[in-house]
């Protein structure tokens, strides 16, 4: 097949989740295993031994607990803080292996490699053995021409042990890309969702070497210019550039399902309350600043017989804000404007939108400041020696609305300790 100027590589952490779980456990090795959404809701992740048994993505826990007791699976609830921290480690070392890296998501990293005066192959059969060794995290690695077809080539990497976990699809000869590609659903191809798969199929084209071969006008029509560049990069021209700096947020949701229902404004409120401290804390950690403020919150859709409402309400600023003593308070009066008693709340919270990096900064050495320039800028210095206060003592500082029955936590009965992140659940030997 054709080979451009470029050499991307994409690796991928093996079923992230489950094995962040047998890290810390060993005895889970070989073991099926899943891991419930928040409120051990349905089910996010799986290893291959529980996907072997049928077990699907998204299922409602419920569903398969009979079949997890019987066939012995283990059961997690998600620990999102272990897996970031884990991710973190995994990225770093990644970060080693070449100049230009592109953190994709939390289990997933681009590399560039063109122009490495290295065995690729070798390279990155040294990248896999470091993260094994460093983090007990295994990897496999896809490399090729493009961005889309490292995709390709690291589910090839999985799936074929023969290649130890590297496969470099450029290798391939023409003839065996085209029966890969007509192996592969239209749908499963990397930039091409559920949506467009279904437009795709309506005209015949349901494979992707049908995509590969198809018409590029009748392509864009359908699927616009991103379509277009999906199948450009099949061809090995490489159309989709690495983002070695993450794109500028441009929200921040902050929102949970509540562990019970909520039928107290007191109840609302706490949970609120830490939800958007979550969100201001982000918005300081990014350096963002934000221009509207939604506060929400909704009953049950699932229960058929209560009454379903979704209560909301947006907030513009006219000079962004990032102060926490202005967001958290607001979020509290907000909420008091569109509670409704009586009803049963199953999930809330709070969006950030708008987000800029380009708010308003005082100048220290104005001092013609009028008093409310001053106000703020008091306030923002008092609420930075919180958060300082705060990150180095897990929280210590809290608003009273904070505290309460905490009655509003997700369900978490399967979570294992958080190893690396909290000094009390550190791993006992």
């Amino acid at each position: 097949m054709s080979k451009g100027q470029f050499k991307f590589a994409l690796i991928d952490c093996n079923n992230f989740y489950a094995s962040c779980e047998r890290v810390f456990e060993p005895k889970l090795e070989g073991i099926p295993i899943v891991v419930l959404s928040n409120n051990d809701g349905c089910v996010i992740a799986r290893s291959n031994e529980a996907k072997a048994l049928g077990v699907k993505m998204g299922v409602p826990y419920f569903q398969v607990r009979g079949l997890a007791i019987n066939k012995g699976i283990v059961v997690k609830s998600s620990n999102y803080p272990l897996y970031g921290d884990m991710s973190s480690r995994v990225m770093s070392i990644i970060s080693n292996y070449s100049p230009l890296q592109e953190v994709y998501s939390i289990d997933e990293s681009f590399l560039e490699l063109s122009g490495l005066p290295f065995n690729l192959i070798e390279h990155m059969q040294k990248l896999r053995q470091q993260v094994q060794q460093w983090t007990g995290i295994p990897v496999c690695v896809g490399m090729g021409s493009t961005k889309v077809l490292s995709k390709l080539a690291n589910r090839i990497a999985k799936n074929y042990p023969r290649f130890k976990g590297v496969f470099d699809i450029d290798n391939l000869p023409y003839e065996r890309y085209c029966k890969l590609l007509t192996s592969v659903d239209v749908g499963d191809l990397w930039g091409i969702g559920r949506q467009s798969a279904k437009k795709l199929n309506r005209i015949g084209i349901h494979n992707s070497y049908d995509f590969y071969q198809a018409d590029i006008g009748i392509v864009e029509t359908l699927l616009g210019v991103n379509g277009k560049r999906v199948q450009q990069e099949l061809k090995g021209y490489s159309c989709l550039p690495m983002e070695c700096v993450p794109p500028t947020r441009q929200q921040i949701v902050s929102s949970r399902s509540f562990g019970a229902d909520l039928t107290t404004f007191n109840e609302v409120n706490q949970a609120l309350m830490t939800l958007i401290r979550k969100a201001v804390n982000k918005l300081n950690n990014h350096k963002l600043a934000t221009t509207s403020l939604t506060v929400f919150i909704r009953t049950s859709p699932h229960k058929k017989d209560k009454p379903r409402i979704h209560l909301s309400k947006t907030i513009g600023f006219t000079t962004p804000a990032q102060d926490e003593s202005v967001l958290i308070p607001l979020t509290a009066k907000i909420l008091k404007a569109i509670y409704k008693s009586g009803y049963p709340f199953y999930q809330g919270g709070v969006m950030l939108g708008g987000l800029t990096k380009e708010y308003r900064q005082q100048d220290l050495f104005n001092i013609n400041q009028s008093e409310e320039q001053q106000t703020n800028k008091s306030s923002l210095n008092q609420s930075n020696t919180v958060r300082g206060i705060n990150k180095r003592f897990r929280g210590s500082i809290k608003y009273a609305s904070e505290v309460g029955s905490d009655k509003w936590l997700s369900k978490a009965e399967f979570r294992s300790p958080r190893y690396t992140t909290h000094w009390e659940e550190l791993l006992k030997i």
